[in-house]
């Protein structure tokens, strides 16, 4: 998450801490700040964690598989963080889904970033509206999975280049006029 909001978490169940969305955090690996960390933030990542919110001036208690920040209030300095976790995604699914949940200003970028290939699997930027917010965000099962493909253009430059190449370095010869007449003179072929 790359943000200048003050705190932002994302969810990876129902609001019910359910597991019906069709993605789970299966393992919690590492955590940290990359950027604008001081003595009072703190990084939020693990499994049924209960946290607290006032929503419309009541205070709501949820309980979720998380992963969040808190950067102290009205800490509004631009903040990146990670958390290395292994997901399972149900592919039978026609959309799994997560909950991103802002706090009352600041604008937060959240991604999934494939740690091995460092490709964006997703992601979305949510500006705060004053309010606690949650939002759900729905994908495709499809984007945890992507293929590497090779684009038809390529694969065309690809093979031009190599015949290119094949006939630069292996020139056809082809004998001048003047070397086939001195042949026939000689009495060669």
């Amino acid at each position: 998450m790359g943000s200048t909001a003050d705190w932002a978490r994302i969810m990876f169940n129902d609001l019910y801490g359910t597991n019906s969305n069709g993605i789970r955090i299966v393992e919690f690996h590492s955590h940290g700040w990359l950027l604008g960390n001081d003595t009072g933030s703190r990084i939020d990542a693990g499994r049924g964690l209960t946290f607290v919110d006032v929503i419309y001036n009541s205070t709501v208690v949820k309980t979720g598989d998380i992963v969040g920040f808190f950067k102290g209030n009205n800490n509004f300095r631009h903040t990146r963080m990670f958390a290395d976790v292994v997901l399972e995604v149900n592919m039978g699914m026609a959309s799994v889904s997560v909950y991103l949940m802002l706090a009352g200003a600041g604008t937060t970028t959240f991604q999934f970033i494939n740690k091995e290939t460092g490709v964006v699997l997703w992601a979305d930027t949510e500006t705060g509206r004053s309010v606690t917010q949650y939002l759900p965000k729905y994908m495709s099962p499809q984007v945890f999975y992507s293929m590497e493909t090779i684009d038809t253009y390529l694969v065309l430059a690809l093979l031009a280049g190599t015949i290119l190449t094949i006939i630069v370095l292996n020139p056809i010869y082809l004998p001048r006029p003047s070397e086939h007449r001195s042949k026939k003179e000689s009495g060669g072929l």
